[in-house]
């Protein structure tokens, strides 16, 4: 039910998703699926110990984004640039450009949460670019 209502306001806010096979992190196989890839990440040695800060919010009882914190002059906050390959472009734009390979760029202070993005959202107020960029790999 839970899923369902969340879907709806989902797609209320214009969010682009697969829905008809959501990912939900209560399933076992779920769960066995990230054990699965953690173990991978381990024998490749891509895991180690370390110390990372959980900044906490004291009256909502919740971690903060590195976005929500004030930092003095000077700090500098690590970032990227992500391409995502566009699943479902809207009618209006395959009539100006080819979609076929379209992606959509983000930029995002919490880089480690992109492994499990699994769609962007637009906001209908704002201008957005289709841009034709070459990348390293020679792919467009």
């Amino acid at each position: 039910q839970t899923v369902a209502e969340q879907r709806k306001s989902f797609e209320r806010y214009g969010v682009w998703g697969d829905f008809d096979s959501p990912y939900l992190t209560l399933l076992p196989r779920y769960e066995a699926a990230q054990l699965g890839i953690f173990e991978e990440m381990v024998r490749g040695g891509h895991i180690y110990r370390g110390r990372k800060p959980v900044y906490w919010s004291p009256s909502t009882r919740t971690a903060l984004a590195e976005a929500e914190l004030e930092y003095p002059e000077g700090h500098v906050s690590r970032s990227i640039y992500a391409a995502f390959k566009c699943v479902e472009a809207p009618e209006a734009l395959g009539d100006i450009v080819d979609t076929e390979g379209l992606e959509v760029a983000v930029w995002t202070t919490t880089p480690w949460t992109i492994p499990a993005n699994r769609a962007v959202a637009i906001n209908p107020d704002l201008e957005y670019a289709v841009v034709k960029a070459t990348w390293s790999e020679g792919r467009t």
